[in-house]
Formats: structure tokens, sequence, C-alpha cells
């Protein structure tokens, strides 16, 4: 019981921090801290955030490691949650506030876009961006889990939602979780089928990024690979 009261202080005099004079008045530690507290009332919270960011290094690589790898280290699947639902929730207010909000189409905007969509990312995803014929943006969302390797459904469901929403314009992109952004042979067989099924209704596929942990390379943007789009 002694204990329970001691950690319920420490989180009590953090959220007393906060209320007073802000979040930057904590450190990454504390703040991570003070976020374990709410699923773990009755854990020495501050001991867990040290031994997380020992382990990982930093916040963001917390927030954007594998959820096996934060319950390996002792997280719980509740706690794993929460810090994996803050990591897709700042996602989303990066790309909405900071990234293309006139929603119009900038490739290079597209790009950073793209790349940030992807912080905190588990496996492999595969995202699509469309525009009107207006240069405006009307799609952007996950449209696949998995491999990119291009299957009849996954091709009807990018010219089924191409048709539903008017696209003139596509971008697509996915995330290679080995960090290494370069396109496999099986990347460009799969931006063929989907090219020429958008040629089919005269949707033209502008681009398609592979996202690594550093960049996202862009294979309309690379000599080897331009041809793919003309």
């Amino acid at each position: 019981m002694k204990d329970n009261a001691e950690y319920k202080i420490k989180s009590a005099e953090l959220r007393r921090r906060v209320a007073e004079n802000g979040f930057s008045t904590l450190n990454d530690e504390e703040l991570l801290e003070l976020v374990l507290s709410y699923t773990l009332p009755n854990k020495d919270s501050k001991e867990l955030s040290g031994k997380l960011l020992k382990y990982f290094g930093s916040l963001p690589a917390i927030m954007d490691a594998p959820k096996y790898m934060l319950m390996d280290i002792g997280l719980p699947s509740n706690t794993t949650l929460v810090l994996k639902m803050i990591s897709k929730i700042s996602c989303i207010y990066l790309l909405d506030k900071y990234f293309n909000p006139e929603k119009k189409e900038h490739k290079y905007k597209i790009e950073e876009k793209i790349y940030s969509s992807f912080m905190g990312c588990d496996g492999e995803q595969v995202i699509m961006v469309l525009f009107d014929g207006k240069g405006n943006e009307t799609y952007f969302k996950v449209i696949s889990k998995g491999s990119v390797g291009a299957s009849e459904i996954y091709v009807r469901k990018i010219i089924d939602t191409c048709i539903r929403y008017r696209a003139s314009k596509v971008y697509l992109a996915h995330n290679h979780p080995s960090g290494i952004s370069f396109p496999s042979k099986k990347d460009v067989e799969a931006t063929i089928k989907v090219r020429d099924a958008l040629r089919a209704v005269n949707i033209e596929l502008a681009d398609h990024f592979i996202v690594g942990s550093s960049e996202a390379f862009s294979m309309a943007n690379n000599k080897n690979f331009k041809y793919l789009f003309k």
C-alpha cells in the first residue's frame, strides 16, 4: 500500500506541474512516466519509463517500436495500445495540420505527407492518394496491409475506389519494414499491373513511393523507373 501511495504522489506531482506550467516543463522520461501512470496506476511508472528509454534510446523509437517488443519488455497490452494510439493520433494531427492542408497536388508535399504517414507503422502497408481533374486531393488512406504484391482483389479495390472518388490521378506508396527504400522486382511488377489497370479506365498512375527508414523513394523521379509512368 505504501508503494502504491508513493506512485500516486509522484504522478500527482507531474500532473500539477503540467497544470501550472504546461508540458514543456517535463523531459522525455517524465512525459512517458506521466502517460504510463494512467494505464499503470499501481506500478512505478518512473522506473518503467527509464527502462524503456534506456532500451529503445528515445521517445520516438518507443512509439515506433512493434507491439511485441513493447510487450516483451514488460508493457501490458492495454498500455501498448495507448502508446500506439498516441502515435497514430500524432501522425493524423501532423498530416492534417502541416502537410498540404489545402489538399492540392504538390509533388514535394505529397512525398512529405506519405513519408510521415508511415510513422509508428507495424508491418507493411499500402497507401493510396487520389486527386481529381482540378488537382484536389479527394482520398488519402491505407488500402491494404501486407505485401504490395498486387492480387486481383487488390487491383479491383484500387479501381473501384478511384471510380467512386472520380480520380484522374493516383499516387501509391508502401513501406519496406527492412528500412531499405529501393524498389524490388515485385514492386516493379505490381506497379506495372496497377498502371495498366488504371490506364484501362483513363486514370493516371503518377508515382509509386517506396518508404524506408529515412526516405520515400519516388519511382517516377528515378531514371531507372520513370519509364513505368510514361
